[in-house]
């Protein structure tokens, strides 16, 4: 039976991540994934000639973020093309800049509480952004407005980068992630789509002399002596000095390791820990290039709160934020020149009953409407992913990110990349790290690398 120095449970972004950093260290790593490729969340599809994300994203540093350090930490070097965008908000049917042009939408005395707000988040240091870990987003800008557009523009914006609303989200994480993005300038897509960042990964690993194992699901993690000493998967056994596990807390902890192993009061606080919102996810083939445009997020009059729990309720009339990413105008990868993908999206909340699904179709199809007129008559087909389908894919209750960016969740708060039982570790959007989407995942695998390997 082969012995390795680790064994990573999970090819996404966290453990791809975590078994490049390990094995250009001089470590032997196994990687094992369930599905029957890389990339979890950046993992993507191809369909009449499109290739489709699973999720819709914009890498929010770019080829100046963690992506980058951890390919030119490992000596991969940068093999990463981005094409770079800047961000766009719209509102009413209008583009505008965010935050500069929102004068257009509120009163003057508003506008300057809003400005004040965000020289107060610009001005943050990182070090300082943590006294705000515990306070939440909404309620701290109640301080400076209280006018609805404003919360409802930067709740949007919020909901991009963490997957949940401003009345939900950690201002302490806010902060930093959108200070990361302005300070880098960076925000793009990769060219070839993002299961590139995946692919690009795992090629380091492997030419490194990693080993990987796919389509085979880990059933449990083994331990000895009080120590993580290995797993089954695929009905074989590995052992290894150390398990990292990308798998998701819960998962790992409450199903992977068997009954007794923590402390009940570990068990009890992984239990209570609450996901990011789960999304509807449309992919939208259309017969020809209809815009140059390439993203844009839009948001609504009414607040989002109350929107979302009269969705749950089961009733829905529009202001959900929107969030459009079009991959064909960043890559000539993604389908025929003469074709375009649109990637549509909003947030929702675990537990949406699925009569709100076309409701919510309705919603996001009406905002795109008012941006691109007519681009319904364009449609070849249409792909939906909806909650259900993500929790059945990913588990997390479907969530887009992993772990909730929120108050008691975030900063010190979050779960630790090292768990109580020895040898065991977790990596990915649900244990450590700070940032935007796979970005908040990649800074995972760097504090585990850094703190317990390195």
């Amino acid at each position: 039976m082969a012995k390795y120095d680790a064994i990573v449970i999970g090819a996404g972004i966290g453990g791809l991540s975590a078994a490049l950093l390990m094995q250009a260290e001089g470590k032997q790593v196994l990687l094992i994934e369930k599905h029957k490729g890389p990339g979890g969340r950046l993992s993507s599809v191809e369909k009449d000639g499109f290739k489709m994300d699973l999720g819709v994203h914009v890498i929010s540093r770019g080829a100046k973020g963690p992506i980058a350090q951890i390919l030119d930490q490992t000596g991969c070097g940068m093999p990463l093309d981005f094409t770079t965008v800047r961000p766009v908000t719209s509102f009413r049917g209008e583009i505008f800049k965010f935050p500069q042009e929102l004068y257009k939408y509120v009163p003057e005395e508003d506008f300057k509480a809003f400005l004040e707000f965000m020289a107060f988040v610009r001005g943050c240091s990182e070090e300082d952004s943590h006294k705000y870990d515990a306070v939440n987003l909404d309620e701290f800008l109640y301080n400076y407005t209280d006018n609805v557009i404003v919360h409802q523009a930067v709740s949007t914006i919020d909901a991009v980068y963490l997957g949940i609303p401003a009345f939900i989200s950690s201002l302490g994480e806010f902060i930093r992630c959108l200070d990361w993005e302005a300070g880098a300038h960076a925000s793009g897509y990769p060219d070839g789509g993002c299961i590139a960042i995946a692919a690009e990964f795992l090629k380091g690993f492997k030419a490194k002399g990693g080993e990987a194992i796919f389509d085979t699901p880990v059933e449990k993690i083994i331990v000895e002596d009080g120590k993580a000493v290995g797993v089954i998967a695929g009905g074989e056994e590995y052992r290894a000095d150390m398990i990292v596990s990308n798998a998701g807390i819960k998962q790992t902890v409450l199903k992977f390791v068997e009954d007794g192993v923590f402390p009940a009061d570990y068990i009890e606080y992984v239990e209570g820990l609450k996901p990011a919102w789960s999304a509807i996810i449309f992919r939208i083939a259309l017969d020809q290039k209809l815009t140059d445009l390439k993203m844009f997020s839009a948001f609504g009059e009414e607040p989002v709160q109350q929107v979302a729990e009269k969705l749950l309720q089961g009733e829905y009339n529009g202001g959900m934020g929107v969030f459009l990413v079009i991959p064909s105008n960043f890559s000539d990868k993604i389908c025929a020149p003469d074709k375009q993908l649109f990637m549509l999206t909003t947030a929702v909340p675990t537990g949406c009953p699925e009569s709100m699904y076309e409701p919510l179709r309705e919603h996001l199809f009406k905002s795109v409407d008012e941006i691109i007129p007519g681009f319904e008559d364009h449609i070849l087909w249409v792909d939906v992913t909806t909650p259900k389908d993500l929790e059945a894919q990913l588990g997390e209750s479907g969530a887009t990110i992993g772990l909730g960016q929120m108050p008691g969740q975030c900063g010190a708060d979050r779960p630790s990349v090292k768990t109580p039982l020895e040898g065991l570790y977790l990596v990915g959007g649900e244990a450590g790290g700070s940032g935007v989407g796979i970005e908040l995942c990649a800074s995972s695998a760097l504090e585990f690398f850094n703190n317990y390997v390195k």
